[in-house]
């Protein structure tokens, strides 16, 4: 008789307890997703500069996924608990004996569990495959078809049945001390909140731990650099959680406006534990879509333009020979074009070439002076976003000790990448003192253009004039090293055909490239060709980013859904008691979208707040490196905010529409 009871009251009350199916199963699928694209990234990333970055952006989304996920299975699960108690306590009085109960209730909770994460994985698997195929057929030279390893089926299971036992033992052993009238009776208690000014001190720990992501962000390494973003949402998170608090018992004590508007903060003064899950749900997903994927937007646009800033159509490095030299005047000759060949020696630092030139040679191209003595240098940072000759106080260079960097003559042959291998035994960069040159300055410049994939790639280092024609009699006796830098300018209406013939000529007769850079790195680079593939990648990170703001805005779309769903039972309540009290239907549709929408627009004008701060920090750390934006980079980041804000206010009218409906269609059928 019991069973048939259980049986009758699950299968009556199921609407009620689908929120919590639909919670884990997006939590699922989100990780799978995620994960799965992380995995199959890093498997192609090897080769591939464009890929590297896109690794990077898929862990820093990882990161958020996996907090958001965490916490929507969390929540949904707790949810699901709630609506069930009453259940739970009707089958305690029929005789169901209280260890059974508890049996009964993991059972419930295991087989609904693995429902969800079964339907989870299959739509995960579905999503992962469709984005798969249209990523490939939009850059098929970058991403390839490949299946997902069993490791993410199973990181995907092992996390979420974790997260359903940590859940389910709490709740037992919150069961077995309180007693089941009491978890009862506790579904209806109003939620404490931080009132006093002591809890002031969490505000001062968030912004602790802003500052800390500050200075995370520019780290060396790339878990700082992820490091730093968690720690912005953690620290955002703590100030508007017990900020929120402190100001809600700061409204309640103005009478006047606290009546005013009491049914419309109702939400947050009765149930302010319950929200804190879904305002860190909001807060992660609105600030990784509005600060780092639309600041590394901004940064990219506009993707047209660059032309201007490369002085040349080609740029060959070349042995210098009488070959050489006759091809490159017959070239210009029969093309209307000039040319201009530059003393130079290949210069390698960790994993990069860069190109090296006397003070001479500098003072010919920039008209400056360097007076260098012995082995110090002049390391000019390649970058057109700023003047020429400005400070740069961060960067690729910063090997080595304080004022020093590291670097060896001569091309990143095999035996010097097995040098700085970190398996090796050979010293540190800032204990390498046969590799360490000494920095006079570090500025900007665009003496050749910007043919560079990184930070460090082709910049520029100026030796003094004794120390490098040393190095340079040394580097011209090995057959592979090029010694003269060949710089080519044509007409537009013949630089087609003329950079054509230098890349014959050059493919037979220049120096081989080893490919062993950590970027693609060349003898030779033809300015279009060299555009056309920055271009392309561009477009490529960019549609990347633009993915993964809407996957986190339509992610928040969901939060909002699963917790409109999950409380209808309380708005309609909620609506016929406003009925009793003489309230309006149209005053009652407005409290109604405010109580709706109110936890995602806090969290989203925060999330706002901190973007703004988080532009500032990037345009200041970018400025130390030589990068300088300008205004425009503002006007990109207020366009992007305006479309987010947008297309947000549209799904979200959209959500308590749906909600509003179902409540009055309940209304209805009493």
């Amino acid at each position: 008789m019991l069973t048939k009871i259980i049986y009758k009251n699950f299968r009556s009350n199921f609407k009620n307890y689908v929120a919590f199916f639909i919670g884990n199963m997006i939590g699922v699928t989100e990780f799978f997703v995620f994960w799965g694209l992380y995995s199959i990234v890093k498997n192609m990333s090897a080769n591939s500069v464009m890929l590297e970055d896109t690794l990077e952006e898929i862990i820093i989304s990882v990161s958020v996924i996996t907090i958001f996920s965490t916490a929507l299975m969390v929540y949904s699960m707790l949810n699901y608990i709630k609506k069930r108690i009453a259940d739970y306590s009707l089958f305690y009085i029929l005789g169901m004996k209280k260890q059974k109960l508890y049996v009964f209730v993991f059972s419930e909770y295991l087989a609904g569990w693995m429902v969800s994460l079964l339907i989870g994985l299959g739509i995960g698997r579905g999503i992962l495959y469709l984005i798969q195929q249209i990523w490939h057929k939009l850059f098929p030279t970058y991403i390839s078809l490949c299946s997902v390893g069993t490791e993410i089926y199973f990181n995907t299971c092992k996390i979420s049945f974790f997260i359903m036992l940590a859940v389910v033992f709490v709740l037992l052993i919150w069961a077995d001390n309180s007693g089941i009238s009491r978890m009862i009776a506790g579904n209806e208690i109003k939620e404490k909140r931080p009132k006093s000014i002591y809890w002031s001190i969490c505000i001062v720990i968030g912004g602790g731990l802003l500052i800390c992501g500050y200075w995370s962000y520019p780290n060396n390494t790339f878990t700082g650099y992820v490091l730093s973003h968690v720690e912005w949402i953690m620290g955002g998170f703590l100030i508007l959680i017990f900020g929120g608090g402190i100001l809600l018992e700061i409204i309640h004590s103005h009478l006047k406006f606290y009546l005013k508007n009491l049914l419309k903060l109702n939400q947050l003064y009765s149930k302010y534990q319950t929200n804190v899950l879904v305002l860190l749900m909001f807060l992660s997903l609105h600030f990784i879509a509005l600060s780092y994927c639309t600041a590394n937007v901004c940064e990219l646009l506009p993707i047209n333009g660059h032309e201007k800033y490369y002085p040349y159509q080609a740029i060959w490095m070349n042995r210098g020979e009488k070959g050489d030299i006759s091809f490159s005047e017959t070239l210009s000759h029969s093309y209307n074009g000039k040319y201009e060949n530059i003393p130079m020696i290949r210069v390698s630092s960790y994993g990069n070439e860069l190109i090296g030139i006397s003070e001479n040679t500098y003072k010919k191209l920039t008209g400056k002076s360097a007076d260098l003595k012995n082995e110090e240098i002049i390391y000019i940072v390649n970058e057109y976003k700023n003047h020429s000759g400005a400070n740069v106080t961060r960067g690729g260079f910063e090997y080595g000790r304080n004022g020093f960097t590291w670097l060896a003559m001569g091309s990143y042959i095999n035996k010097l990448k097995k040098y700085v291998d970190p398996s090796s035994n050979h010293p540190l960069p800032n204990h390498d003192t046969d590799h360490l040159y000494k920095i006079r300055e570090t500025v900007t410049g665009n003496l050749f253009g910007y043919y560079k994939m990184n930070d460090e790639a082709e910049n520029v280092v100026v030796f003094s004039n004794k120390y490098f024609s040393r190095q340079y009699k040394i580097l011209s006796k090995k057959e592979y090293e090029p010694n003269t830098l060949t710089l080519f300018a044509f007409p537009n209406e013949s630089k087609e055909k003329a950079t054509a013939k230098i890349k014959k000529y050059a493919k037979i007769h220049g120096p081989n490239d080893f490919e062993l850079t950590d970027t693609p790195q060349s003898t030779l680079y033809i300015t279009d060709e060299f555009l056309k593939t920055v271009k392309k990648g561009d477009i490529f990170k960019i549609t990347n980013k633009i993915f993964i703001i809407i996957a986190l805005l339509i992610s928040s779309i969901f939060v909002s859904a699963i917790k409109a769903a999950s409380d209808l039972q309380y708005y309609r309540k909620e609506k016929e008691f406003l009925q009793c009290m003489g309230i309006h239907e149209k005053i009652w549709k407005k409290i109604f979208d405010v109580e709706i929408q109110i936890l995602s627009w806090i969290s989203l004008i925060t999330a706002t707040i901190l973007s703004a701060a988080y532009m500032i920090m990037n345009i200041h750390i970018e400025s130390e490196r030589g990068v300088i934006y300008g205004y425009k980079i503002w006007i990109y980041w207020l366009v992007i905010l305006c479309l987010y804000w947008f297309m947000h206010y549209i799904l979200q009218r959209i959500v308590t529409r749906y909600a509003r409906k179902n409540v009055e269609r309940q209304e209805k059928r009493k």
